[in-house]
């Protein structure tokens, strides 16, 4: 829903009660979902992306990946409730070793005055030295110590404000309206010229609603992780617990939250694709008959380990994640949501429908060899340098 003010704009002090989407609670409908990886137009995808728009009318968010990777810094994108909290947010920031070399107004004034936004930041960001890092956190990667810092901040001024991108390589735009409105508000059509490897569009507010219109939408982002999902889990206290154990923080309050931060924590510690696929997607007894002794015994084991057991996908799910160059996607092992691949040896596009991904290969001039994978499957791609590769079963990320 999109708030217009004839008179004057709120929108750079929302209440925290506004913010969180007052009282008129959320219109119902069904998550969109377009994600391509390789070489092609941000135009042809955007696109082809409004085919999902009738499923829902609020919320829409777009993922870049390679969009800052020349910039040598981090690039966070922040929402403000109040353009009073900026600069006292700022000094958390600084407290925490993070110096700000620049900042800008993500948003044209004008829109402020057609919509009820909030204050949306980019900073250019350059973390602490190994040393200071090591000393503050006893964490000597910049990567993870960007990921602990920011998800610090959004649970502890969770009323206030929001990082919600905060990659080195990556952009995340997102608002609580339309696909069309996140295209205008921030002028998404300037960056058709320039590099980036990968694009995610989620289009609806999750059904989780979390903390309210600004926090939910997605793709959800998080230092060089990003993931749109469609669908509702049974499982997301079960996925909250195993992540705790971690030590692995969930801010953003909804159950797809949970899903992305697995499947990156798993793709990060050496797992294959297919062990992932056993770990977010349980076998049914009869399919476990059919595997081989030692792909059973395999299965077993990762089943009684008390963490991985809790990292589940139940209940009807489509979800697409985005771990550093590596893009995962998976339906629900009992097939409620639908999900459609289309690939060549130039680009991968998945999406929650395949008229969607038919109509972005349209707009694209790309023929596609087209399938749904069955229920419960993985399907990954790398890409780097827009050159996409599919992976099999066995492929896992070395980089733990």
């Amino acid at each position: 829903m999109i708030i217009k003010k004839d008179e004057y704009s709120r929108s750079r002090e929302l209440s925290i009660n506004d913010f969180s989407g007052g009282e008129l609670g959320l219109p119902k409908g069904a998550c969109g979902l377009l994600a391509v990886a390789g070489d092609f137009k941000l135009s042809a995808l955007l696109k082809a992306a409004r085919c999902l728009q009738y499923r829902g009318r609020t919320g829409a968010g777009v993922t870049l990946k390679s969009l800052y990777k020349d910039s040598g810094f981090y690039n966070f994108h922040i929402m403000f409730r109040s353009a009073g909290k900026i600069s006292e947010l700022e000094q958390v920031l600084a407290a925490e070793g993070l110096r700000i070399l620049e900042k800008r107004d993500m948003v044209q004034r004008k829109y402020y005055y057609e919509y009820d936004l909030p204050v949306i930041m980019h900073y250019s960001i350059i973390p602490p030295s190994p040393e200071e890092m090591m000393f503050r956190e006893k964490i000597s990667d910049e990567g993870r110590y960007i990921a602990t810092i920011v998800s610090r901040f959004n649970k502890q001024y969770i009323d206030d404000a929001r990082i919600f991108s905060s990659s080195k390589n990556n952009g995340t735009f997102l608002t609580a309206f339309e696909l069309q409105d996140t295209i205008d508000i921030y002028d998404l059509p300037q960056y058709e010229d320039r590099f980036y490897d990968a694009c995610l569009i989620h289009l609806r507010w999750p059904t989780s609603q979390g903390r309210g219109l600004w926090w939910g939408p997605q793709p959800i982002s998080l230092g060089e992780v990003a993931g749109v999902h469609n669908g509702h889990l049974s499982s997301d206290m079960a996925n909250a617990r195993a992540l705790e154990q971690l030590n692995i923080m969930l801010t953003v309050g909804t159950d797809s939250e949970g899903i992305f931060l697995a499947v990156s924590y798993l793709l990060r510690q050496g797992y294959t694709l297919e062990e992932i696929e056993w770990i977010i997607c349980r076998k049914f007894p009869q399919e476990l008959k059919g595997m081989t002794e030692e792909k059973r015994e395999r299965y077993n084991e990762l089943m009684s380990d008390p963490i991985l057991f809790r990292m589940k996908m139940s209940g009807p799910a489509t979800a697409i994640t985005l771990v550093d160059d590596v893009l995962v996607g998976f339906t629900d092992r009992d097939h409620l949501r639908s999900f459609s691949v289309g690939v060549n040896d130039k680009i991968a596009l998945l999406g929650s429908e395949q008229r969607a991904v038919i109509s972005a290969a349209y707009f694209m001039h790309e023929e596609l060899k087209m399938f749904d994978p069955e229920a419960g499957r993985i399907v990954g791609f790398t890409v780097k340098n827009k050159t996409v590769e599919s992976l099999d079963y066995g492929w896992k990320k070395n980089d733990k």
